[in-house]
């Protein structure tokens, strides 16, 4: 009898994907990721991650040209299902679903293409699409809108300022 030799297994030991930050931590997961971007196509602040590798606000900038074709398309009534866009030294791969509630939610990554494999990533995107549902906060919600990266909260949008107060008259008494 001859042996059997396994080429290529699927990760069978998925991480859950249980939160909008569990996605984001799935998709930059995928080989050769480095960058990723989640939400539904009509939130003018998606969820966005990237390596530290990369520069600030890559993650946004890669994701420009898909983004705004699928956005478009949406509104002209036809949602792609996937879009994929090469470079010499980048591929981007987003996948988009409609949604029970009527949004398009869409997964979108950033390859370096020397360590990617398209397949892998294709994969992965529709596992955390069929996960987005359940994870992506209601369309009807107001949602807080996001500070660019790099520029810290105010005392009185993060906490209150008795809580600062406190904390400072604890750090002064040590």
């Amino acid at each position: 009898m001859g042996t059997s030799v396994v080429l290529w297994r699927p990760n069978t030991t998925a991480a859950a994907i249980l939160s909008m930050s569990d996605a984001l931590e799935c998709a930059l997961g995928i080989p050769g990721a480095v960058g990723a971007v989640l939400g539904d196509l009509a939130d003018a602040a998606p969820l966005f991650g990237q390596t530290p590798a990369m520069p600030a606000g890559f993650a946004l900038a890669s994701a420009g040209s898909a983004l705004a074709y699928a956005r478009r398309s949406v509104g002209d009534g036809e949602a792609p299902e996937e879009i994929m866009i090469t470079g010499a030294g980048f591929s981007i791969l987003q996948q988009v679903s409609l949604l029970p509630d009527g949004r398009h939610g869409f997964a979108q990554v950033t390859l370096l293409r020397k360590h990617a494999n398209p397949a892998l990533a294709h994969m992965e995107l529709r596992r955390i699409l069929d996960h987005l549902p359940g994870v992506l906060p209601p369309g009807d919600l107001p949602r807080r809108s996001r500070r660019p990266q790099g520029l810290a909260a105010g005392p009185s949008d993060s906490v209150p300022v008795s809580l600062l107060e406190r904390v400072l008259e604890r750090l002064r008494a040590l």
